[in-house]
């Protein structure tokens, strides 16, 4: 393994993993699955990582960034429709194949994660982060009077277990008709959290 592995070749790499990842769980993913949707082999997958769970560590920096970006960069700039915008991202829609992908493939991950300390430092920094972003917006609505007096913690946990929660039965299991009502939940969530 070389010391540094190149970005565009990380980036590359992760794709496939991602990829993989999405046609084969984590359980059947294997490095020459990985191979397969690489124009590395096998062999040159192992010439950048030293392991499997190293090439899924990689896949995690990029999805974890990627995932914490969407609630980042947030364009509303007050608390209740900062709020309604960061729930949209976390409740992803059916049809939005992307998002949806990376979100069953780190679902699958976070089950491994206890068993696995490979996976646990990305998905912690990852699941903190948005648990902030959330928790932040909560506390700027209470001080702004825009929302009522709530456990600001408690409050972005629940939302973020509800989403998480989501992409196992709603995604991952493909039950479409979920998707509308449950949308509609959250959006009335959010208003039972208005003065």
């Amino acid at each position: 393994m070389t010391e540094a592995v190149p970005t565009e070749t990380q980036a590359e790499i992760a794709d496939a993993v991602r990829k993989a990842l999405a046609k084969h769980g984590y359980a059947r993913l294997t490095t020459a699955k990985i191979a397969a949707e690489s124009s590395k082999t096998e062999a040159g997958l192992y010439y950048h990582y030293d392991s499997k769970d190293a090439m899924v560590a990689a896949f995690l920096e990029g999805a974890t960034g990627f995932l914490k970006r969407q609630l980042e960069d947030l364009e509303a700039a007050d608390p209740e429709p900062r709020l309604r915008e960061a729930c949209d991202r976390l409740f992803v829609k059916f049809d939005d194949e992307p998002r949806r992908r990376t979100n069953i493939a780190v679902m699958e991950l976070l089950a491994h994660a206890p068993h696995n300390e490979t996976l646990q430092a990305p998905l912690l920094e990852l699941e903190s982060s948005n648990l902030a972003v959330l928790e932040k917006i909560v506390e700027d609505g209470i001080e702004q009077d825009v929302f009522r007096e709530v456990d600001a913690r408690g409050v972005a946990a629940f939302l973020l277990a509800a989403a998480s929660g989501s992409t196992g039965f709603y995604l991952a299991l493909g039950m479409e008709d979920i998707g509308p009502p449950l949308h509609t939940q959250a959006e009335s969530y959010i208003d039972s959290l208005l003065v």
